[in-house]
């Protein structure tokens, strides 16, 4: 049996022990458990990701777009780099982290270390179950001037410091040795990039499955490109839906509320949006290396490779810049996924930053503990998968300053502020969330929400998957 038949068969069988999904007989291929391999994983995270942007990455749209399963409806739970990443490799909401900010004391690298958080990640998991380990690229906010490299890794590659290099140069923990780089003469995705595809390339003989995870500083401002991408997208406007630069703000809270843009803001905007565009080029570039590498050594077949964003980015909609609120363009992040037995297709199913680590625990034969709040979504990588509403109607998205919990839904999202202030939207009619109903929305439908939001705020483990299918 090939590789990608065996792993199909290994797909469907979990998904029968595992969620007792109902199958049509003789879609499990007999001694499939005897023949499968446990597959490679390869998971690549941008960084400040706009999920619109990613249509100006060629090869991620030829390469995963068009051979894989994009989820279209995937967020993120706390729209904050440290935060996210936290939950990316731990599966839990940032209520269970205790991860709140991207510096101490509430969050960081120190924070993060100092509770013991990277002894159990998925990078334990797997290395645990014997899996070759590596890490490429940004980790945790605060990670700098260290030897410190976190436990579960037997390669690493650790970004030190923030992402304004002074004079260019930028350093990079190298299992333990710090070795210094200067921009101009290799970008640091293209760094990223040699490191990771030397690390697949030695793979080609190896005994052992892997598990790789590439994490790039693009696009995060200032969203350095390489030279050969520098002026690209020269004369690209900036994309201007209704919500950009929101006309009418009364509706949301006034800790939102802020002057319409300047000129000078707006222009600064679009300056950053194509130098986004810019410096994404270099990620598209290693996106196709990796993919191309693990073909040329006959991995590819036996490899899943996964795509996604720490959060999303405002460009100027609802008057706002940057992220951490909980609005459709921070909250929103590319989400994609190819490999054996994964069809092409897009999908509605709300899949969040909390369903990565236990996704890949269970591609790797390995049982994530008790404390994982997320979920496997194997489920959905089948054309014969659960509906949304089977899969999850509801999840939350929390973030301390300023502090909110939001409740969004297959079709609404509902907020509540620290400061009492209430907001919800109505995402069938209002997707680009311009006018508040909640003052005018039926009271029954409030209390439902409320109710779900309240089980979510206070859940841990199998209770926030409970209360994510009301």
């Amino acid at each position: 049996m090939s590789s990608s038949g065996s792993l199909r068969a290994f797909v469907l069988a979990a998904l029968v022990v595992v969620f007792g999904v109902g199958l049509p007989q003789g879609q499990i291929e007999g001694g499939s458990a005897q023949a499968r391999e446990r597959p490679n994983v390869v998971f690549i995270l941008t960084d400040d990701l706009d999920a619109g942007s990613t249509s100006y990455m060629p090869e991620l749209q030829s390469l995963m777009v068009d051979q894989g399963t994009t989820f279209e409806n995937a967020f993120v739970t706390d729209p904050m780099c440290c935060p996210s990443r936290a939950t990316f490799v731990r599966g839990q909401y940032s209520h269970n982290t205790g991860i709140r900010s991207n510096s101490p004391p509430l969050g960081g690298h120190e924070k993060f270390r100092g509770e013991g958080l990277d002894r159990s990640t998925v990078a334990t998991w797997l290395d645990d179950a014997g899996y070759y380990t590596a890490y490429f690229g940004k980790y945790m906010n605060g990670y700098e001037d260290t030897k410190y490299v976190p436990p579960g890794w037997e390669r690493w590659f650790g970004w030190l410091g923030n992402y304004y290099s002074p004079g260019g140069e930028y350093r990079l923990n190298e299992n333990g040795s710090i070795e210094a780089y200067n921009r101009d003469r290799i970008h640091d995705t293209d760094l990223l990039k040699e490191k990771a595809v030397h690390f697949v390339r030695a793979q080609e003989e190896g005994d052992r499955p892997f598990f790789a995870y590439v994490a790039t500083n693009a696009p995060h401002i200032p969203a350095y490109a390489a030279k050969r991408h520098e002026g690209m997208f020269d004369g690209r406007a900036l994309p201007r839906a209704h919500s950009f630069d929101e006309r009418i703000v009364f509706d949301k809270p006034g800790m939102v509320r802020r002057p319409e843009l300047t000129s000078q803001e707006a222009q600064d905007l679009g300056d950053l949006y194509r130098k986004r565009l810019a410096s994404l080029q270099s990620v598209d570039d290693m996106i196709g290396a990796l993919i191309r590498t693990l073909k040329e050594t006959d991995q590819l077949d036996n490899t899943y490779v996964i795509f996604a964003s720490d959060n999303g980015y405002f460009l100027g909609q609802h008057r706002l810049t940057k992220k951490s609120l909980p609005y459709e363009e921070a909250i929103r992040i590319p989400f994609i996924v190819r490999g054996p037995g994964v069809p092409a297709q897009k999908i509605d199913h709300l899949v969040i930053n909390n369903d990565l680590a236990p996704t890949v625990a269970q591609l790797a034969e390995v049982d994530p503990p008790g404390f994982v709040d997320g979920k496997s979504f194997v489920p959905l990588l089948l054309e014969k998968r659960p509906s949304p509403e089977e899969w999850r109607t509801g999840f939350m998205v929390e973030h301390f300053s300023p502090s909110y919990q939001a409740l969004r839904t297959n079709d609404r999202t509902y907020i509540e502020w620290e400061n009492g202030d209430r907001e919800l939207y109505d995402l069938r009619e209002d997707p680009e969330q311009l006018r508040s109903i909640y003052w005018t929305a039926d009271r029954a439908l409030l209390d439902d929400l409320e109710t779900q939001l309240d089980a979510l705020r206070r859940c841990s483990a199998d209770k926030c998957r409970t209360a994510e299918r009301k």
